[in-house]
């Protein structure tokens, strides 16, 4: 295949913005190969598409055109999986050799149960581990998780298995019984489902996280001193991003509000024990780095983030000075260093990688901390990456 030199490398980056003439609906759309090859998802008003890049100089845009901004890419191995949010409630499937030809029929598999009503609202995609071929959606508007076959060919055989997680829903009020499931983890064969448990879209003391068996997919009580089945609590509120290092799982906690409150919680995996690391900033983003160095965005008011190293004795400090108070729109890590996307810059949409091991107790420039830019067609907005 002429993209296996590309693999090691390649890196899938989700940008959004205003699309321009280089978007296209041309189902035969192909990729040009270059070094250090990465893929990018763009959202505009009331568009998006995916783009590709390097990282440094390279862009391709204009794949995956569709009217709605709602959707987010996952990948793994060769393959990236367009998940359609909200009302779109579908999931296709690509190779990074045909960037757009679907693999499911039609515009892929639908993640609205049958007898569902309204949307369930699917937010995340984990694989099960090395598995390409098994995925858990957490389904924000619902109930139930669905632990799928991705390489399933017709709709009967996409869903393997569903997770009840109703019992651990929180409600204050009558109208909202679901449990706001949002993001997932796989570790040790044992899937974790975080709950924001929200009333109404406002936050509660009721966020959780949930634990099950990937062989069996029974639920773990996580604390078999309390009668029932129990889950992680949490003590934040409102986690809605998260680095993975080793069995440390980090958790952001923004609260809106004035101010916005929350911070950093970090859960062992091994143990299910939780410590508050921060909590006296509203965190949006956050990154580990290969080195397990962890890097976060701040939320002080709506395009307002600045970026910080976390210490080891939980203090932190700004990474430079030019990237304080920008509209970060996009963090993630790959190996030693951070992906950061902003158009806080010249009014460009750009991804600036920065040094992940350099000492930031100094005062150091921009120029200091960035390693390569690139500047995309539209604002990127997530970044996940391909081994």
């Amino acid at each position: 295949m002429k993209y296996n030199y590309l693999l090691k490398s390649l890196g899938l980056i989700i940008s959004a913005g205003l699309l321009s003439a280089c978007g296209s609906d041309d189902a035969e759309k192909t990729l040009e190969p270059f070094d250090g090859l990465a893929v990018i998802q763009a959202s505009g008003e009331n568009e998006s598409n995916i783009e590709f890049t390097d990282g440094i100089s390279e862009i391709e845009s204009g794949f995956n055109v569709e009217e709605s901004t709602d959707y987010a890419v996952f990948t793994h191995g060769e393959y990236f999986y367009h998940l359609g949010k909200g009302s779109n409630e579908s999931l296709q499937k690509y190779h990074i050799e045909e960037p757009e030809l679907g693999y499911y029929p039609n515009d892929g598999f639908s993640l609205r149960g049958a007898n569902e009503t309204t949307s369930a609202n699917p937010h995340y995609l984990v694989f099960l581990g090395d598995d390409a071929n098994t995925g858990v959606i957490t389904r924000y508007g619902s109930t139930e998780a669905w632990v799928v076959n991705l390489d399933a060919s017709v709709s009967e055989d996409f869903v393997i298995d569903t997770l009840d997680l109703s019992a651990h829903s929180a409600p204050i009020s009558d109208t909202d019984t679901d449990p706001e499931m949002s993001m997932a983890f796989i570790y040790d064969e044992k899937l974790f489902i975080t709950l924001q448990n929200l009333d109404v879209w406002t936050a509660t003391t009721n966020a959780k996280v949930v634990v099950f068996d990937t062989n069996t997919w029974q639920e773990i009580d996580t604390d078999t001193s309390t009668q029932g089945t129990q889950a992680i609590s949490l003590t934040l509120q409102n986690h809605q991003s998260s680095a993975l290092y080793g069995d440390q799982l980090y958790l952001g906690s923004l609260v809106y509000g004035s101010p916005n409150t929350g911070g950093i919680e970090l859960i062992n995996l091994s143990t299910y024990s939780t410590e508050v690391l921060i909590d006296d900033k509203a965190v949006s983003k956050i990154a580990a780095t290969k080195e397990g160095n962890i890097f976060f965005s701040d939320y002080a008011s709506w395009e307002n983030n600045s970026l910080y190293k976390l210490n080891s004795d939980n203090s932190y400090q700004l990474v430079s000075s030019e990237l304080e108070g920008i509209n970060i729109t996009a963090f993630a890590s790959p190996d030693m260093h951070v992906w950061l996307g902003t158009n806080s810059f010249e009014n460009k949409n750009q991804i600036y990688r920065i040094d992940g091991t350099l000492d930031y107790s100094l005062d150091l420039s921009l120029n200091d901390v960035v390693i390569s830019s690139v500047e995309t067609n539209f604002k990127p907005i997530q970044i996940s990456f391909m081994d």
